[in-house]
């Protein structure tokens, strides 16, 4: 996930999901719909698409998970 000043990235990455993802309101958050249900992305989040065309989401650590 980019960060929130990043405009460019951030239409790149709307293009690159297309309808599996909407905003939320947390800023530079991103819901995207997932095998196991919707999942919340944030900046320094990745996320991934596998080889069966399904996203995931692989969560970077926050200061708030330690």
């Amino acid at each position: 996930m980019p960060p929130p000043h990043d405009r460019k990235s951030w239409a790149v990455l709307w293009s690159w999901l297309g309808d599996e993802a909407q905003a939320v309101a947390e800023a530079a958050a991103v819901q995207v719909r997932t095998p196991e249900g919707p999942v919340v992305a944030h900046c320094g989040d990745w996320i991934v698409l596998s080889h069966s065309g399904s996203f995931h989401v692989a969560h970077a650590l926050r200061a708030c998970d330690a």
